[in-house]
């Protein structure tokens, strides 16, 4: 979970770092492409500089976008787990929503990087040898793409169960929505005995309890129905009657 977090802080600050350097870069060779530039042309009758008015390639406007798109995302995609972790009460229905909308923002930026790259190249070449400029947005353009592919598959990762985070949004959704139902507790079974009924007469008796009144009552009835203790209370009677 520790070297996830690591990993995903390391990208998100080199994306950072990258944008800005990035930023730089674009806006630089797009003041280099905007305003009037001196050409040199001929015509019918004479050679010579020519001022034209130079208009800025869309794509290179667009890459100043896409930098600063880039310097946003990466700072609340570090900053907005961090928040949500540290203000607690992290829901089910908030992960989900956190990572659905980080895993798209990340899939844009990648879409908005690989156009970028590949459309420059489509326009000024690859390697091209009158802007070091322009090959070093291309450079910084393809790393930007790569990070965020990886950011992608880190996230989706983490929101299928595959890697551990504890991070709002990087959690994983399918144990969510599982255990979206009331969890059901096993009671243990008291092993106290039940509570006497007034008046109610025990059902059972413990077994010295059964054999003790067994064997009272078989010498009571026994004393009882003796003969012989009839006749010798008789005999006792008739004898001290006659005395």
């Amino acid at each position: 979970m520790l070297a996830l977090h690591i990993a995903l802080y390391v990208l998100l600050g080199t994306a950072l770092v990258f944008a800005i350097v990035e930023l730089g870069l674009s806006a630089y060779v797009v003041s280099g492409y905007s305003g009037n530039a001196e050409e040199w042309s001929c015509d019918a009758f004479t050679c010579g500089y020519h001022t034209v008015k130079v208009s800025t390639p869309g794509i290179l406007a667009f890459l100043v976008f896409v930098s600063l798109w880039t310097m946003i995302v990466s700072v609340a995609a570090a900053v907005l787990p961090w928040f949500y972790a540290r203000k607690g009460n992290v829901t089910s229905k908030l992960n989900m929503t956190l990572g659905i909308s980080t895993i798209i923002v990340y899939f844009i930026t990648s879409v908005f990087w690989l156009a970028c790259f590949a459309d420059i190249v489509t326009i000024f070449g690859a390697g091209n040898v009158y802007s070091d400029y322009l090959n070093a947005v291309v450079a910084f353009a393809v790393l930007l793409w790569l990070i965020f592919v990886a950011l992608v598959i880190l996230t989706i990762l983490t929101a299928v169960g595959v890697l551990v985070s504890s991070w709002p949004g990087h959690q994983n959704m399918r144990q969510n929505r599982t255990s979206g139902t009331a969890p059901v507790h096993d009671v243990p079974m008291s092993t106290a005995p039940p509570a006497p009924v007034p008046g109610a007469v025990p059902s059972e008796l413990s077994a010295r309890d059964a054999e003790a009144l067994h064997d009272q009552a078989h010498s009571q009835s026994h004393s009882i129905s003796s003969p012989s203790a009839v006749n010798s209370a008789e005999l006792d009677g008739g004898n001290g009657h006659k005395y």
